[in-house]
């Protein structure tokens, strides 16, 4: 197996090389062999975390069986002179429901309040790792977004750096701070017309400047820098925002990526969502350019979005 964070010097960017993920099992439909489901918590690793109890969990966290990152090795800076390193970190699965059937928009109040907290307490425990600079949760859902299992979950991992897409973020909210107002805060204001969205914590936007069809962000109110941040009602709040905008989504197109934006340790960001419906794939101009085409604007975002009962 080869885990290794190499170099392209052309692009100056780091590509991640993960052997092993090619095997892991496609599991689409019911069936008895779902390792996410109750009963099957054999055919994982141990549980790292679950609610409300281990043994009567509803909502469950574990290691990744086909990790992008590993324990076994050590990280050295990759760069001009040292062109790869082992990929180190630690990569778990978030088990979002013990229901196989069961669809995100589909979850409760108590259960959305089992997985914001699992989500919080697996940000907080990754991000105290010895090597840990960066800590990334995701959510695919659905063949076209990337997962193998259609059991509803999460993902989460560390890496050892600040991805180059986080730091430009970063940096762009940071320069922002200096002339006096946070660019993500900022948004909330300027695209104010594209509101889908609203209550008391957290606004649901469809960004002037999506790169996907249908795209949402779901953004704070307060400034802060990350999920760690968030109290039980804020959570919820944000929780159930993200289950409307998921519900409409799914209605229109059943494939997408949830993605926190959450600021790396040491660092000062705002802390926001980000949602990619995949209804397409990149092609030439996108993996050749970096530029990429949305086929829809974000009025006919809305318009599609708002009109999901």
């Amino acid at each position: 197996m080869v885990l290794e964070f190499r170099r392209d010097e052309s692009k100056d960017s780091i590509v991640l090389i993960a052997s092993d993920r090619g095997k892991r099992p496609v599991i689409y439909g019911s069936q008895p062999s779902c390792p996410f489901c109750r009963g099957s918590e054999s055919t994982t690793p141990p549980t790292r975390f679950a609610l409300p109890t281990q043994k009567d969990w509803r909502v469950r966290a574990f290691d990744n069986v086909f990790a992008l990152v590993g324990t076994e090795g050590k990280y050295v800076d990759v760069n001009s002179f040292n062109p790869a390193s082992y990929a180190f970190g630690r990569h778990e699965v978030i088990v979002e429901s013990d229901v196989h059937e069961e669809l995100f928009h589909e979850l409760g109040e108590l259960q959305l309040k089992f997985v914001f907290n699992v989500y919080k307490n697996r940000f907080v425990e990754l991000e105290l790792e010895e090597g840990a600079k960066y800590v990334h949760l995701f959510k695919n859902h659905g063949r076209n977004a990337g997962a193998s299992i259609e059991h509803e979950h999460s993902q989460i991992l560390t890496f050892p750096f600040v991805p180059e897409l986080i730091m430009r973020e970063i940096s762009s909210i940071e320069e922002s701070g200096k002339k006096g107002k946070c660019l993500i805060c900022d948004l909330l204001s300027k695209e104010s017309e594209n509101l889908l969205l609203d209550n008391d914590h957290f606004s649901a936007i469809c960004p002037s400047f999506s790169r996907f069809a249908n795209e949402i962000w779901i953004i704070p109110k307060a400034h802060i820098s990350s999920i760690a941040e968030l109290g039980d009602e804020q959570g919820l709040a944000m929780m159930k925002l993200l289950r409307e905008c998921i519900r409409r989504v799914h209605f229109i197109v059943k494939d997408y990526n949830v993605i926190y934006h959450n600021a790396p340790r040491g660092m000062k960001s705002h802390f926001h969502i980000e949602i990619y419906p995949r209804s397409g794939y990149w092609a030439g101009v996108e993996l050749g350019t970096g530029i990429i085409v949305n086929p829809k604007s974000e009025k006919d975002a809305l318009l599609t979005l708002k009109a999901v009962k």
